[in-house]
């Protein structure tokens, strides 16, 4: 799986982030949270309500695409997925994720849809992320430019597979375009990944 930006389109997520569990409940760098990922033969679940879908700025993700490490919206939190169960009796699958901003835990389970007779569609929803491109880094933080020509000043970078140093090393290089993967809650933004952009595609 991976992230969609503003204009439907598809990226690999999989390089840029990996597990916050570890942070979050072994600070020191100890024992890695259980994962629980398990597939049982059952009946179709039966549907359940899809009220968090009107919430604005996101994708839908169909849950064989999802993986440990992902980020979706559980509870209309962004989250970062650190465990993932499914169950014995539906088949529905459950998340339980980190809050990217407040670091707390919530979980939620897939949403389910029959387009057809005898299909079974489980769905969750993502966040839609935005590219700024990098102007400036400075004590830890970014400056960048929105498509529009706006400029975002101290933008904060997410504490984990040292985005910041890669982030910073890229820009000294000075090769292409750096930009960043921003992540918008309700007006409080993240940086969550970088790439650079070369040549034609500047």
């Amino acid at each position: 799986m991976g992230y969609y930006d503003e204009d439907g389109h598809y990226h690999s997520f999989r390089h840029g982030l990996h597990k916050v569990a570890d942070r979050i409940f072994h600070p020191e760098g100890g024992e890695r949270v259980e994962v629980i990922q398990q597939s049982h033969s059952a009946p179709a679940p039966s549907p359940r309500p899809s009220g968090s879908s009107s919430i604005p700025n996101t994708v839908t993700i169909p849950c064989h695409h999802i993986r440990m490490g992902d980020i979706l919206m559980l509870q209309g939190r962004p989250c970062q997925v650190i465990r993932i169960s499914t169950s014995a009796a539906t088949g529905q699958h459950r998340y339980l994720g980190v809050d990217l901003f407040s670091k707390q835990l919530h979980e939620e389970s897939s949403f389910v849809s029959n387009p057809a007779p005898s299909v079974v569609v489980q769905t969750m929803l993502g966040p839609v992320f935005k590219q700024y491109r990098v102007l400036d880094i400075q004590n830890g933080s970014v400056t960048a430019m929105t498509e529009s020509g706006d400029v975002k000043t101290g933008l904060p970078v997410i504490d984990q597979s040292n985005l910041y140093s890669r982030l910073s090393a890229a820009y000294q290089k000075g090769h292409g375009s750096v930009r960043v993967l921003v992540l918008n809650d309700n007006g409080n933004e993240l940086v969550v990944d970088v790439k650079v952009v070369h040549g034609s595609r500047l």
